[in-house]
């Protein structure tokens, strides 16, 4: 594994091995969507949502009225999500490979790919304190049921739906991120990345960061011209576009030199920036997915 993709990966695993020594033992077997964080901040009775005002609210566990600083509760809730997650980065790569591999139109493959980038990038952000939770409609009538504090009436009457959210005195607090989730994403990651290597000199880390600093090469803005502004790049003039993607997506070490020797810059709208967040960022996260389940598992 590159050196950039490791750093990342020991950096969540740091995060995980803290959230564990807050829980009990997990059964891992009984993992599923109701063992996930928005899942729990809804239903379990020991995790208290406040609302705080009109775009933002706190989730924390109290006992007796004093808060429990990153409480078993909230912390398992945490390690399930990322579980879920990273198996949602792992059939998502699945997917990619398998078209790749088959005669599918490159855009299409570049879209895939975008997708496990993103959820990658999500679930990158999650263990670096910027966790990105999204309601649907239904989840906020429950929502509202169960919330208290001075901010429910203003923030009920027209809810947001999209929320990041990060560690402050042991509790959760998320605000309001408007109706752009993907672009927050890879703002996030390009705050995370840069956090994670803030002490390091390596010109690798600083070629992610430079992409993800120009808006040309916005892996959002990349996927939206590829699916949905080109409809020719579905056919022969995609294909010779993505000449270049096609030998590197699926390829953790051609993705990685191509990094390299772009320097962290490349054409406008290259989609081989999509491949190069696809396959470092996937590569970290299920590295990072794998050592979480031998902590957790080592425990029982």
């Amino acid at each position: 594994m590159n050196r950039f993709s490791q750093f990342i990966a020991d950096t969540c695993v740091s995060t995980l091995a803290n959230l564990a020594s807050k829980t009990e033992a997990m059964n891992l077997k009984t993992l599923n969507a109701n063992s996930s964080l928005k899942y729990n901040l809804i239903m379990d009775p020991y995790i208290t949502v406040e609302i705080t005002d009109r775009t933002s609210f706190s989730v924390f566990e109290q006992k007796q009225g004093i808060v429990i600083p990153n409480g078993p509760a909230l912390s398992e809730a945490r390690i399930a999500d990322f579980l879920l997650g990273a198996q949602r980065v792992k059939k998502q790569y699945e997917a990619v490979s398998s078209m790749r591999s088959g005669r599918f139109p490159s855009a299409w493959v570049i879209v895939s790919a975008y997708y496990c980038a993103y959820f990658a990038c999500i679930e990158l952000c999650k263990l670096n304190d910027r966790i990105s939770i999204s309601f649907e409609e239904d989840e906020l009538a429950s929502l509202k049921q169960k919330a208290l504090g001075p901010g429910h009436a203003d923030f009920f009457q027209d809810p947001q739906q999209n929320f990041v959210g990060s560690s402050y005195a042991g509790k959760l607090r998320f605000k309001a991120i408007g109706t752009k989730p993907h672009a927050i994403a890879w703002e996030n990651a390009h705050i995370t990345i840069r956090k994670i290597f803030e002490k390091k000199e390596w010109l690798d880390a600083t070629y992610y960061t430079k992409l993800l600093s120009d808006p040309e090469q916005s892996p959002s803005r990349i996927r939206n011209i590829w699916n949905y502004r080109r409809s020719d790049y579905f056919g022969a003039t995609g294909e010779d576009h993505a000449r270049e993607f096609r030998s590197i997506i699926g390829n953790h070490d051609g993705a990685y030199a191509w990094t390299r020797r772009k320097a962290g810059s490349t054409y406008p709208m290259d989609p081989c920036v999509i491949a190069a967040f696809c396959e470092a960022l996937s590569l970290a996260i299920l590295d990072a997915y794998d050592r979480a389940i031998s902590i957790l598992t080592a425990r029982d």
